[in-house]
């Protein structure tokens, strides 16, 4: 497998955003610095592509991977609400099933599929993940799954661009 990826600003990113979940395990003393990191991350839409390798004497991948995520400045629970509300309002996915527990929710479009997840990072900050497969040279999947993060940002009042992968 190969994977397409930023440069090493991605992995600051992706420290950043580790360092705000473990903030909220850490004391008091250290939640201002945690906040810090937190601004730095908050908004910023990452993502990463991954195709398979071509199989036995097959010319290209079959399928193409791509998870987006980003950390928004909301409760989960508003999150997820905004997103079931956005996935049972689009008549064009169907949704394969919904789970509130986990705040999960998976989603099919013609041959493409998506699951669409929202974790809790703190009372008022939580991570909202989206990863898509498609078979490979059908609309970029990278467009469709940013899109979708963009969209929901949008619904929630937030303002978020993709960052530099």
């Amino acid at each position: 497998m190969t994977r397409k990826m930023g440069s090493a600003s991605t992995f600051g990113r992706a420290l950043g955003a580790s360092l705000l979940v473990l903030g909220g395990l850490l004391p008091l003393s250290a939640e201002a610095q945690w906040v810090f990191v937190a601004r730095h991350v908050m908004g910023r839409v990452q993502q990463v592509t991954q195709q398979q390798d071509a199989q036995d004497g097959q010319a290209a991948p079959q399928r193409v991977t791509q998870v987006a995520t980003v950390v928004l400045d909301a409760p989960a629970k508003r999150v997820y609400q905004v997103a079931t509300n956005a996935t049972n309002s689009n008549q064009k996915v169907t949704v394969v099933s919904n789970d509130p527990a986990s705040m999960t929710i998976q989603l099919k479009e013609g041959a493409e599929s998506a699951t669409l997840n929202v974790t809790a990072l703190n009372k008022n900050a939580s991570q909202l993940m989206i990863v898509g497969s498609a078979p490979a040279g059908e609309n970029p999947q990278t467009t469709r799954i940013v899109n979708a993060v963009l969209r929901l940002c949008g619904d929630l009042g937030k303002t978020c661009q993709v960052g530099g992968n």
